[in-house]
């Protein structure tokens, strides 16, 4: 789950422009949005190679050290320690973001590796989870976005944006075994642009932001209007029909509600039935084989058509952010939140949840993704 993401000074300056008034209103939830950004957390791991690792379904997870982060997978039963694959080195204190490809055999680490740290430029990276390597690919883009897979593994697309006031973004396709980076889309005077995915037929969608909402894209055209708000947290569904996310809406208040729509221009409103003045979400994961999404709940706010379902409800007091399924559907990694809700959220802890039982991965507080062996 992710807040519009920002890129040097001039990001940070935009996203000022269209989150300000969140912002200020949020006071009392920026420990989750903070958490999101990786700030929390310090720890470390047995050091040993994924390759060594049994068959089965693992995290993958990161921690901060100052200049540097460990990523490293665990299992999704939480039976094990974390074992380190690689360790990434950025600006004192820029935790990395990542992903894992869609045939689980590297993760996409975006750092941020140039610059300072009130104007820093962003690297992306590939890591080699068999082995370890680490191949730099190419950098001046936004230091802390959330790279995205081609769904064959053998392209990441991330964003590089110009301009001091409305942004002008480029999506760049960037070859993993090496080749030119091309422009798969660009967008002018926004706030903010963000990459989501891919569908079934290989069609790359975007969400771009501007004064006058959220509008999704899809292969360079415009295809629907989203919301008239600042939105976040966007995931496709595993058959690329529909897409979930977070609006931020200071209508009546600070409120975050989910919504699904379908990418054929007509509302999908059999969740947003769910989503009343009385309810809260925050984060979006979607099961596989699953019809509808998993959102998080805001306990001080649920409502008895709660969307935080099965799985993913909390196991004990405080609650669960859902960050993504494994691959066979079987466990979930969530942020669980020791408060009792949004207004009183607590303090974070990046968690798996299997067979009903959640195990804390202790030190660890971004997850990138999930592989199998």
């Amino acid at each position: 789950m992710t807040i519009p993401r920002v890129a040097g000074q001039k990001r940070i300056l935009q996203s000022g422009l269209i989150g300000a008034a969140i912002f200020a209103a949020a006071a009392a939830i920026l420990p989750i949005l903070f958490a999101a950004l990786g700030i929390f957390g310090s720890g470390s791991g047995p050091r040993t190679a994924f390759a060594s690792a049994p068959a089965g379904q693992y995290a993958v997870v990161s921690q901060t050290h100052g200049t540097s982060d460990t990523v490293a997978i665990v299992p999704a039963d939480g039976s094990a320690a974390p074992r380190t694959v690689a360790t990434v080195s950025h600006l004192d204190g820029f935790g990395v973001k990542g992903a894992v490809s869609p045939n689980g055999q590297r993760v996409a680490i975006v750092a941020a590796t140039a610059g300072t740290p009130a104007n820093p430029s962003g690297s992306l990276l590939v890591v080699e989870l068999a082995s370890g390597k680490l191949t730099t690919l190419i950098g001046n883009i936004d230091p802390q976005q959330t790279p995205v897979w081609a769904p064959e593994s053998d392209r990441i697309v991330v964003t590089r944006d110009e301009g001091a006031g409305p942004l002008t973004v480029q999506f760049l396709s960037v070859p993993v075994d090496g080749g030119a980076p091309s422009t798969i889309d660009a967008v002018e005077s926004v706030l903010g642009a963000y990459s989501v995915g891919f569908d079934k037929q290989g069609r790359f969608i975007d969400v771009a932001i501007d004064g006058t909402g959220s509008t999704v894209r899809r292969a360079r055209a415009v295809l629907q209007r989203i919301s008239t708000q600042v939105t976040r947290d966007w995931q496709l569904s595993p058959d690329g029909t529909q897409l979930a996310y977070i609006e931020s809406s200071l209508e009546g208040g600070l409120h975050y509600s989910g919504h699904t729509v379908t990418l054929d221009g007509a509302s999908n409103v059999s969740l947003e039935a769910q989503t009343t003045q009385d309810s809260q979400q925050l984060g979006v994961a979607w099961q596989p084989g699953a019809a509808q999404p998993t959102f998080g709940e805001d306990p001080g706010s649920a409502t008895e058509a709660a969307p935080l379902r099965g799985e993913a409800q909390t196991t004990g007091s405080g609650f669960n952010v859902p960050l993504g399924y494994s691959r066979d559907g079987s466990a979930l990694a969530v942020q669980h939140w020791s408060g009792q809700g949004f207004a009183d959220a607590g303090t974070p802890t990046l968690e798996l949840i299997h067979g009903g039982e959640s195990a804390p991965i202790d030190g660890y507080t971004r997850f990138l993704g999930w592989t199998a062996r």
